[in-house]
């Protein structure tokens, strides 16, 4: 095949891209570079069979060169490289055509990669019933925050009473009494008050946000961390510094259903691979973390990839959220969404892959609304919850 072979196809109405099935694995050589260069060089619309040539079917990375389609239509099942990494970025628009795959078979074999869509969100979200009060709708413990950095404390505490909860306490290791100027709601408390750990009413705990890195705070986050342990507490959302410090100490492995919220950074740290890496097959990192902390992990960025720690190896693509999101407190936000959405009786893996989506949702809405996307804010989160929620 020679290049001038391609010179003519601005003169194509349509262009089918059918160059390579799903197994590619190799970067894409000649002749076949040439002929994805020009396609990317035509003004003809492309549709992909199955995925645009050239892009990883599992990893969604684009494997030296890849067509970028104006819709991709997939056979039989979706493949998880079209929703993550560069994936979305080269399908277009996408459609899923079944091809006679037997339901049963599909049900009994497919069960290692989900997306996660607004449907499922809708059905997750908890109900708020008519004769509810504040002690139904859960307690959640959000331990957070110290000096310098009580934003991320505040964000977590409020950002989990605007998700439902009955009841916020914010426990930190100084009393954060500068809270109470903006949100009285908050019940406060000294994270090492006995009173907070004997016989306590708290449902949920998010720990981390604003915790800190000094010596003294690693001592005093470990010692939290292994009480919850002794404890036995069953919904636990294990964040920011709290990270640092299970990767520092190799605390694990976590209870099975406590939640850990790495962004990739943090997770080199514990998989002793570096985040470029990490990023490149999203997937495969985030369920061999799951696989060695024995707990779920949330998987932070694009997209948020959700990996259950039952030993299933099971794996959720949150289909929402853009790079609005990377700025700092929107993680602590996260962490207080998930903290109430367990306090509020979530199953860990359903109030993870819930906020997750409900997170990413309100920053596509942002961008969709004609907002710049540089001008989100950790705030605008929490503010935008409500009509998001009421939506759903």
């Amino acid at each position: 095949l020679e290049r001038e072979t391609f010179s003519n196809f601005d003169s194509q109405r349509l262009i089918v891209d059918a160059i390579f099935g799903i197994g590619l694995h190799d970067e894409v050589k000649e002749p076949y570079k040439g002929v994805i260069e020009a396609i990317l060089r035509s003004r003809s619309p492309v549709v992909s069979l199955d995925l645009p040539s050239g892009l990883d079917a599992d990893r969604g990375v684009v494997l030296g060169h890849a067509v970028k389609a104006s819709q991709t239509i997939t056979f039989g099942l979706g493949k998880p490289g079209l929703f993550i990494s560069d994936g979305p970025f080269r399908t277009g628009r996408l459609k899923i055509v079944p091809i006679g795959f037997p339901l049963p078979l599909v049900r009994d074999i497919a069960q290692s990669c989900f997306a996660f869509t607004e449907t499922m969100a809708r059905r997750f979200l908890p109900k708020r019933t008519a004769t509810g009060n504040k002690s139904s709708n859960g307690h959640a413990l959000i331990i957070a925050g110290s000096e310098g950095m009580w934003g991320a404390a505040l964000l977590s505490a409020s950002s989990a009473y605007r998700i439902g909860t009955g009841y916020v306490t914010l426990a930190s290791r100084t009393e954060p009494f500068e809270v109470l100027k903006t949100y009285p709601e908050v019940l406060t408390a000294k994270a090492d008050d006995e009173k907070l750990w004997k016989n306590p009413k708290w449902r949920a705990v998010g720990i981390g946000p604003g915790l800190g890195t000094s010596d003294q705070a690693f001592v005093e986050i470990e010692r939290m961390l292994r009480r919850l342990i002794e404890m036995k507490a069953e919904s636990v959302v294990v964040d920011a510094d709290a990270i640092t410090l299970v990767a520092k100490r190799k605390l694990w492995p976590l209870p099975r259903t406590w939640i850990l919220t790495p962004h990739a950074g943090e997770l080199s740290r514990i998989r002793d691979v570096d985040a470029k890496t990490i990023e490149s097959d999203r997937v495969r990192y985030a369920r061999a973390a799951a696989e060695k902390l024995g707990c779920h992990v949330v998987l932070k960025g694009y997209r948020t990839v959700l990996a259950s720690g039952d030993g299933s190896g099971r794996i959720w693509i949150i289909l929402s959220g853009n790079s609005a999101l990377a700025k700092a407190g929107t993680g602590d936000v996260l962490t207080g969404m998930m903290t109430g959405l367990l306090a509020q009786g979530l199953p860990p893996l359903k109030a993870a892959a819930c906020a997750s989506y409900i997170h990413g949702r309100i920053a596509d809405e942002w961008v969709r609304a004609g907002e710049d996307r540089r001008s989100l804010q950790a705030s605008d989160l929490r503010e935008f919850l409500p009509s998001l929620m009421a939506r759903l």
